[in-house]
């Protein structure tokens, strides 16, 4: 275990310790909120394989999700009493797209499968609250997982080191801090408002989540949902392999609260 994650685990220790301590002096009742959701993820950015000497870049349009999405999901669970709460947070994607790569002068078709997975647990404390909302800061732990494949045929050689063919897949896992704010603003009409913006660094170069949304409260437990989604992450080896992408696109769900 590196000194870089010993020191990663050690806060998040301290963070969840604070938190306990916090929540046992406290008197308030807990509140609890999950809100799953369907997400439309598209992805932007650099990727490549350690054995493949070829940056590929990604790039995705909004029209383009329904067409390359094959798995897209995240959800959110919060656990709070008076200022103090926990939150966790998680995301999983896989998109199917061809990309080019710039190889001996011609643009060659390469198939790129992508799988990601990141989940957040976090500490955050309430700064400004109100009857209409809050703002909160947030500090936790984000790890990472993403998985690669690539494949191509080229039916002459090419100059080497591009390999004339390739079929392989690669996946690597990390683990970043990541601090940042979470905010709500409720209406007199049952609307709100709300989202979050995280930033961060560790293993990777730098990561950052923000969720922008707005709901409508069904009745006291129940909210339908509806939000736009960042996350970004800049990722890469001694080796060579490289994920270094913008997830993006909306989401719909729901959010119960007990």
């Amino acid at each position: 275990m590196s000194a870089l994650w010993r020191g990663m685990v050690l806060v998040a220790l301290a963070v969840l310790s604070h938190a306990a301590r916090a929540q046992a002096a406290d008197n308030e009742a807990w509140s609890f909120r999950i809100a799953p959701y369907l997400w439309g993820s598209a992805i932007d950015g650099n990727v490549a394989h350690a054995r493949l000497p070829i940056d590929l870049h990604a790039s995705m349009s909004f029209g383009d999700v329904w067409d390359n999405l094959d798995v897209g999901a995240m959800g959110t669970f919060e656990a709070r009493k008076g200022r103090y709460g926990m939150l966790a947070d998680g995301m999983l994607a896989k998109l199917s797209t061809t990309v080019h790569a710039p190889v001996a002068g011609a643009a060659l078709p390469v198939r790129l499968k992508t799988r990601t997975a990141t989940g957040l647990v976090a500490f955050q404390y309430g700064w400004l609250e109100n009857d209409d909302g809050y703002l909160d800061l947030v500090a936790g732990v984000r790890v990472w997982s993403a998985r690669t494949r690539l494949a191509y045929s080229i039916p002459v050689p090419v100059p080497p080191p591009v390999p004339q063919q390739y079929s392989g897949s690669q996946q690597e896992r990390w683990v970043d801090l990541q601090v940042g704010i979470k905010g709500r603003r409720a209406f007199s009409n049952r609307m709100f408002v709300g989202g979050w913006a995280l930033a961060g660094a560790g293993e990777s170069d730098l990561s950052t989540d923000v969720m922008l949304l707005a709901g409508y409260d069904v009745n006291e437990r129940l909210s339908v949902v509806a939000g736009y989604r960042w996350l970004s992450t800049d990722y890469e080896t001694s080796s060579g392999f490289k994920f270094d992408t913008t997830m993006q696109g909306p989401g719909m769900g729901l959010e119960y609260r007990f």
